[in-house]
């Protein structure tokens, strides 16, 4: 499932913001809580308060239980703008000796705690919900009879008291809380600004433009960011360079191949002997095979320029068998020559991480290379050696190449005077570049004896590349 892209801004807004909400929310529902308890607290003590003035009232007659509240008392003992108000008395057998009839009679339960504490209850009257305290008054003189005296009120007061009491704490932290935001989205946006800052840098720039960054400006947290494009701008400058001049190589190259082919193809069309004619076209052919190895080891080598591989397209190979169909594939151009051309493998599996084109081309290049500029009669040994790391070597017993021209041969187009072969002096350098995409090193020393060339090529250990 494809994820939705979000921007920074909003990935931080929402990090910051929602805790926030979120804490606020579970302050609402505290202190939400907090003023039920404190309402329920006190308009119970005013209950409780209520039913005190109540026994006050109380008289305790031989015979009866009574209370001396006249119909005014009564009208201001049950006055409230709010709620309405009950009481009852409830004599030692059970019956109401006072007040309203409706209040719904206590329970065992309601009974076992009026000992020692007054009890309150929540129940209904008419439908509507009320809280109810009972208490219970010892009758003098007999102290195993009581009097239950309950007091009721509808729930109005204490619900206008909760909310108001929630509104003036919540509705401030609700102002603070959009505050907070204002401040929080001022400082994102304020803290985020560097970032269009190199944003507009990159945004400016041509396409030809590939200078790095300037680190003038951005925040530290942005500093690998810019650094990274700087490595990248680096490497397309690198690849560009590269193509720019591959271009001009092949250009360069090509056409003296070219023009010769012309000059040849010219002077064959003005020969009228039919073994002139055949000598004119041996020659067109022999300058045609030059120009078609030399476009071959240019495409070669623009498969191996810099940039050219991933490491996700290597994967480990056995060198062995590479090595061994490259040496096969230049047995009928060794035979031409009269050049011995074997191979050495090793015993153990030569592994390596690379690409099997790409090695195949390593492979061939360094054989090409030494069977081209041994002496005809003369030896060529490709061996593939497993000591730890897997190692590609080439030995011959060719005229050898100077100490002083072993770096340069490994530039591309450079060619050893006075060999006498000709060549497109790109072997070698194909040959480094696709060793060096893998990591591997290359050494140039003298042949066995002393006489000859020996290139080898050292690969890393798959697991450490």
């Amino acid at each position: 499932m494809k994820r939705l892209a979000s921007s920074i801004r909003s990935q931080l807004l929402a990090w910051l913001l929602i805790p926030i909400l979120t804490l606020w929310l579970v302050g609402a529902v505290l202190t939400y809580v907090m003023a039920i308890n404190f309402a329920t607290d006190a308009y119970d003590n005013a209950l409780l308060d209520s039913a005190r003035t109540l026994i006050a009232r109380l008289r305790f007659d031989p015979d009866r239980v009574g209370v001396e509240l006249s119909p005014e008392a009564q009208a201001i003992f049950k006055e409230s703008q709010k709620d309405k108000f009950f009481y009852q008395v409830i004599g030692p057998s059970g019956t109401i000796r006072a007040g309203d009839t409706n209040i719904p009679a206590p329970t065992l339960d309601d009974l076992n705690g009026t000992d020692a504490e007054p009890d309150f209850r929540y129940d209904k009257i008419d439908n509507e919900d009320v809280r109810v305290a009972l208490v219970s008054v010892k009758v003098p003189h007999k102290k195993d009879q009581r009097v239950l005296i309950q007091i009721a009120e509808t729930l109005r007061g204490r619900q206008e008291l909760t909310n108001q009491i929630s509104i003036w704490v919540v509705v401030p932290q609700l102002i603070l809380i959009f505050l907070a935001a204002a401040a929080v989205y001022i400082g994102v946006k304020r803290g985020l600004a560097p970032l269009r800052s190199v944003q507009e840098g990159v945004a400016r720039r041509t396409r030809w433009d590939l200078s790095p960054l300037s680190m003038d400006g951005a925040p530290l947290e942005v500093h690998p960011l810019v650094t990274a494009i700087n490595d990248l701008l680096n490497r397309i400058r690198d690849d560009i360079d590269a193509q720019h001049r591959f271009v001009a190589n092949a250009a360069h190259q090509l056409r003296t191949p070219l023009a010769g082919l012309k000059t040849q193809t010219e002077f064959a069309l003005r020969q009228k002997e039919p073994d002139e004619l055949r000598d004119a076209l041996k020659q067109v052919q022999a300058g045609a095979d030059r120009a078609t190895h030399l476009v071959n080891q240019l495409l070669a080598l623009a498969t191996v320029e810099p940039g050219a591989f991933r490491s996700t397209q290597l994967k480990e190979l056995d060198l062995n068998s590479i090595a061994r169909e490259a040496t096969l594939d230049l047995v009928p151009q060794a035979l031409k020559r009269g050049i011995d051309l074997g191979f050495d493998g090793s015993d153990k599996p030569a592994t390596v991480h690379g690409d099997t084109l790409a090695l195949r081309e390593l492979a061939s290049n360094l054989i090409d290379n030494a069977v081209r500029y041994t002496q005809a009669g003369g030896k060529v040994t490709v061996n593939v050696l497993v000591n730890g790391a897997v190692e590609l070597r080439v030995d011959d017993n060719g005229p050898g190449i100077p100490e002083e021209e072993r770096e340069r041969v490994f530039e591309r187009f450079y060619r050893v005077l006075g060999s006498g072969v000709s060549g497109s002096g790109l072997g070698l350098a194909i040959v480094r570049e696709i060793a060096q995409s893998h990591q591997a090193d290359v050494t140039l020393d003298d042949g066995p004896g002393g006489s000859g060339t020996t290139v080898a090529i050292k690969f890393p250990p798959p697991g450490s590349f």
